[in-house]
């Protein structure tokens, strides 16, 4: 039987040059019978993108991926100009176009130990919003209201729907087999509100935490309501996703954007898995915790 094993990681940003040192320094030689799911936000620069899944297709013997929110990025950047590429859609197919020649993985496949990896593809809708006090809820406060450029025939508030309905024919495909139990789902975003409160919940225990540790000063209060000044829920994702995951009824499902380390469990019988690289800035402040490495997938844990 393989060996094989299964590892994560999300947010790699390897625009940042520490992190895109982070890439290059992972052994070329420990991985090479393993899988690694990459869910989403690798950079927004093309050639850095392409250079990176190939830096993991040399490194590992499976690479799956799905792009994230700043891979769609696509306003003032020279490169998408040189290639033509105008809008957001445009720049997530030529992406999953890079990906077949590459020989990285966008669509379900099956491991060599049987486990079916499923891509879904997402973005984010007004579902898993939750208002807070004294937090804003404005779309202008995030960097992709700017950034990326949607079309006529898919407006930014049918982004959501667009990208979640291209996961159906490849969910068609799993339906039809269904003796396969060893299922992993991954998506960049979160997947639905139950799973939204889960994550401000376990950030509103982690800030109060830190908060005591610090003697809940007024200026440490400040500092740790800083992170809350736009409210993630916005654009954290869409419900659309969790009625994909009560179909495929995975064991485990993974995902990213938010820049937080943790495992969450929901009460829907599946082990939701946060495992960012993020920001220097973030790994230095301890807001994402080490070790800051591949996370390793087991898929017999409760």
């Amino acid at each position: 039987m393989s060996d094989e094993k299964i590892y994560t990681i999300s947010d790699l940003h390897v625009d940042h040059d520490e992190n895109m040192k982070w890439v290059e320094q992972l052994s070329n030689d420990k991985y090479l019978n393993d899988t690694v799911i990459i869910a989403g936000d690798v950079t927004h620069v093309l050639s850095k993108l392409v250079h990176t899944l190939k830096l993991f297709k040399s490194k590992f013997k499976d690479v799956y991926y799905c792009p994230g929110n700043h891979e769609l990025w696509t306003k003032s950047l020279r490169e998408d100009e040189e290639l033509q590429i105008y809008n957001s859609i445009e720049k997530f197919h030529y992406i999953l176009e890079i990906c077949d020649d590459i020989g990285i993985h966008t669509r379900p496949g099956v491991t060599s130990q049987g486990v079916t990896i499923v891509p879904l593809y997402g973005w984010y809708d007004d579902s898993l919003h939750m208002p807070v006090p004294n937090v804003e809820s404005d779309l202008q406060l995030w960097t992709d209201h700017y950034r990326c450029q949607w079309t006529d025939e898919v407006p930014q508030r049918e982004a959501a729907k667009y990208f979640v309905n291209l996961n159906e024919q490849h969910l068609s495909s799993l339906n039809k087999n269904k003796s396969n139990s060893k299922i992993i789902t991954f998506s960049h975003f979160l997947t639905s509100k139950k799973l939204m409160q889960a994550y401000r919940s376990e950030m509103s225990r982690r800030r109060q935490k830190w908060l005591e540790s610090q003697n809940n000063t007024p200026q440490n209060e400040e500092i740790a309501s800083g992170t809350l000044t736009a409210n993630f829920s916005l654009v954290a994702g869409t419900e659309l996703l969790d009625e994909q995951l009560k179909l495929i009824k995975p064991q485990i499902h993974i995902f990213g954007h938010s820049h937080r380390k943790m495992i969450l469990d929901i009460g829907d019988g599946i082990k939701y898995i946060n495992n960012p690289l993020g920001y220097t800035r973030e790994r230095e402040n301890g807001l994402i915790e080490p070790p800051h490495e591949l996370y390793e997938i087991n898929l017999m844990e409760k």
